[in-house]
């Protein structure tokens, strides 16, 4: 494989990543913004603020991996899997990675 499809081929990986963790912390804090506002539970300001901020955030996240440049992209993901426990998500968002092969094609 030529270094440039093996760079395409990583930076594709990357932009899943980011889709996959934006999208689970704009889930992640919808469901529990959604549990609050009918009633479920009670949020301080606090929780409330936590939450928009986390659903901020994952909306940023998947815009940037949606509309992003590859090297705008990469260094976003850089900075979002820089702990251990993003190997978790590495795996989760391997099948995103073959959804988004399936339909990107290099110019």
């Amino acid at each position: 494989m030529s270094k440039r499809l093996r760079q395409l081929d990583g930076a594709l990986f990357w932009r899943s990543y980011l889709l996959t963790v934006g999208f689970l912390m704009f889930a992640g804090a919808s469901i529990v913004g959604y549990a609050a506002w009918a009633g479920s539970f009670e949020l301080e300001w606090w929780g409330v603020l936590v939450s928009s901020a986390i659903l901020l955030v994952g909306a940023l996240l998947f815009g940037v991996g949606v509309f992003g440049s590859n090297s705008k992209m990469e260094g976003w993901a850089d900075a979002a899997s820089t702990h251990e426990a993003a190997i978790i998500l590495f795996v989760i968002s391997y099948p995103v990675y073959l959804i988004l092969k399936l339909f990107y094609r290099p110019r």
